[in-house]
């Protein structure tokens, strides 16, 4: 091809800005994610790019401008909701006039932004962020951390400017019952693009060191619902659910309910109600003790009531023991003399009796007395003899009868 067909570069480019003032001489609204914000002499630099819903890898870039003076416009009408939107993440819907030049290209003139399509899309991602959580059995993890009796080691993640914090540590420190805590700040930004990493990094810190702390404290002083998108966040939600200490959320809105309120030990509306939770936490526990003590002084008095009453009883019977032991021991002393002279009496009968009986059979025993009966004795030599077989033939023997004795031979 000679040079003399071929196009400047220039003519191109001339040619495709005739092609876009022809078929896009009107605005028209897009559907897009903030990449890159940037911020330079009033002007918004954006890249603008649209990903796959899939796989997350982007399918669509192009550059973006508002203008000063549109971004005038736009800050009127949305105030400070349109720097929450313009920045990095956000879904937007923007009205756009397509413009190409020669020489820079072609880039999207923003005109104006739809800030209720960017709520929608962060509660579409809220609620997906919320679904996952319930998935992973995150929700109520966190509220199963054991609670001291007494807190007053207290780690707050706040920005030390914040007028939430300032009042929260003014209450905490005022309270009316002279309660001490120990609070220890760590500086987190409570909203736009660092909130996140700032946030965990704050988190991981206080969790490296939780033997120090009680409870976590997450401090913010209100804001609108772009303001608090941050605390939608899945990360923070984790960190908060896996904590190993009660956190407690008082990030200071009455109607929204953020996915860190949802994920955390305690919700509480306001950062003075966060003290208040903590300064009645305490005075429970204190309410306890002295219910505890007063009941331990009254059963101490009833016992002590108890034992007067007992020993003015042993006190009475004391007194009347003695002539009571008194009247018994007679009363016993009678009675055993009586079972003495009784039992003495039997006891003599039976030894008369038993002496008669004995007397009868020694008189029964008497050798006269056997004699009598017929029977005779045997004696050799004045030996009794016993058995037959001690005696031989020949033998003299005498023989004593009942009236007298007689001398034998044994033939």
């Amino acid at each position: 091809m000679s040079e003399k067909n071929a196009h400047s570069l220039y003519e191109l480019n001339e040619y495709i800005k005739r092609v876009v003032s022809l078929n896009f001489n009107e605005t028209l609204w897009i559907s897009c994610e903030i990449s890159q914000a940037n911020n330079s002499r009033g002007h918004y630099y954006l890249e603008l790019v649209q990903k796959n819903e899939d796989s997350n890898e982007v399918i669509a870039q192009m550059s973006a401008v508002i203008w000063v003076k549109n971004f005038l416009f736009i800050k009127r009408k949305l105030g400070d909701v349109a720097d929450l939107i313009l920045v990095n993440g956000s879904q937007v819907l923007l009205k756009v006039k397509l413009d190409f030049n020669e020489r820079y290209g072609l880039k999207l003139i923003v005109e104006d932004i739809d800030a209720s399509y960017t709520i929608g899309q962060m509660e579409i991602a809220r609620q997906k962020t919320l679904e996952r959580l319930k998935k992973e059995n995150l929700i109520h993890l966190n509220s199963q951390n054991d609670i001291p009796k007494v807190i007053q080691r207290v780690a707050v993640i706040s920005s030390k400017t914040a007028a939430g914090y300032q009042d929260f540590i003014q209450h905490l420190t005022n309270n009316s019952y002279g309660y001490q805590y120990k609070t220890t700040l760590f500086q987190t930004a409570m909203q736009g693009l660092n909130t996140e990493k700032e946030l965990l990094q704050s988190m991981n810190q206080i969790l490296e060191n939780k033997e120090h702390f009680d409870v976590v404290c997450i401090i913010r002083g209100g804001g609108s619902k772009l303001d608090l998108g941050s605390f939608d966040n899945y990360n923070i939600a984790v960190a908060i659910a896996q904590a190993e200490l009660p956190v407690f959320c008082g990030i200071g809105h009455d109607i929204d309910q953020t996915i860190a309120d949802i994920v955390a030990f305690y919700e509480l509306k306001t950062p003075t109600a966060v003290a208040d939770f903590l300064i009645e936490h305490n005075l429970h526990f204190e309410s306890e003790i002295q219910y505890k003590a007063q009941n331990i002084g009254q059963l101490v008095q009833n016992q002590i009531f108890q034992y007067q009453q007992d020993l003015t009883r042993m006190d009475d019977m004391l007194k009347l023991l003695p002539k009571e032991m008194i009247s018994r021991a007679q009363e016993q002393t009678k009675y055993l003399e009586i079972r003495l002279k009784d039992n003495f009496g039997r006891k003599q009968q039976e030894w008369k009796t038993y002496l008669n009986n004995a007397e009868k059979i020694i008189q029964l025993s008497d050798p006269k007395e056997i004699l009598k009966k017929g029977y005779a004795m045997i004696t050799v030599n004045d030996a009794i003899v016993t058995s037959a077989k001690k005696l031989k033939t020949g033998d003299q023997v005498a023989l004593t009868l009942a009236d007298g004795k007689r001398k034998a031979t044994v033939l």
